[in-house]
């Protein structure tokens, strides 16, 4: 929602717009941005051509304000250029490796023992589907890129920043969400993909988020209040920023799951 009213106030002086979403969505997208589809034509096509993983309800969490906001977007900027650089095949990727850690989250939730092994192997793949992913996305962004130009991407996105500069661009990063503090998972993926760590480190991390998702995940009706409830709880520079009010009126600003 930050990110659909960022772009709104900004995207008069950009050139073209490149989404995260799956390449393959571009004409959809574009067709939406026209008013050529519906939001909800766009979503039965997504699911017909099976361009994006069930639930469908998952992908529509993060991307609904922005594609709810592209017809707005291209009226302010006419001449915008929409470009999706995302790949279907990696999403579905993604997926199985998420499915993947969810299972393994549930039998160490279940024993409260941690395969150390089994861990380390499904979070290797998980760094190596981003190492594609990185590559191909940034490939895309190299035959498409104007010369200004946004690019919305998540939290792995600095992974984008270098072959861009490599290439001669200058390059950006603002931060939509903040103040943000990485979860126990995201922590450890991110020591992982820098240097070698220890079983005792990944046994420590993993119970970490077991604890997350049995203590917040599962509790509150919306993921965003949920990592708001965690960092509030366990990160003490997050607590002097934000307040409980804030934290409890996400159930009413974000009513989908």
């Amino acid at each position: 929602m930050k990110l659909a009213d960022l772009l709104q106030q900004t995207v008069a002086r950009f050139g073209s717009l490149f989404l995260d979403f799956p390449r393959e969505m571009s004409g959809l997208i574009n067709d939406l941005a026209v008013e050529n589809i519906s939001y909800d034509e766009l979503l039965d096509e997504v699911r017909r051509s099976r361009l994006i993983p069930e639930p469908v309800t998952s992908f529509e969490y993060a991307a609904k304000p922005v594609l709810s906001a592209l017809t707005k977007i291209r009226s302010i900027n006419p001449g915008l250029e929409i470009v999706c650089y995302g790949s279907s095949e990696n999403e579905f990727a993604s997926m199985n490796n998420a499915v993947e850690l969810a299972r393994l989250t549930l039998r160490t939730s279940m024993t409260g023992r941690v395969d150390v092994k089994d861990w380390r192997r499904t979070l290797d793949l998980s760094l190596d589907l981003d190492c594609k992913a990185f590559e191909e996305e940034a490939s895309i962004l190299l035959d498409n890129i104007c010369e200004n130009s946004i690019c919305v991407s998540d939290m792995g996105g600095r992974g984008l920043k270098k072959p861009l500069t490599i290439a001669g661009y200058d390059v950006r990063i603002r931060y939509v969400e903040v103040p943000y503090h990485f979860t126990p998972l995201m922590i450890l993926l991110r020591v992982m993909s820098r240097r070698a760590v220890s079983e005792e480190e990944i046994e420590e991390q993993v119970r970490n988020h077991v604890d997350y998702v049995r203590s917040y995940i599962y509790r509150y009706e919306n993921r965003d209040r949920a990592y708001y409830e965690w960092a509030y709880e366990n990160v003490p520079w997050i607590r002097s920023r934000i307040s409980k009010e804030e934290i409890e009126r996400l159930d009413s600003i974000i009513p989908y799951t």
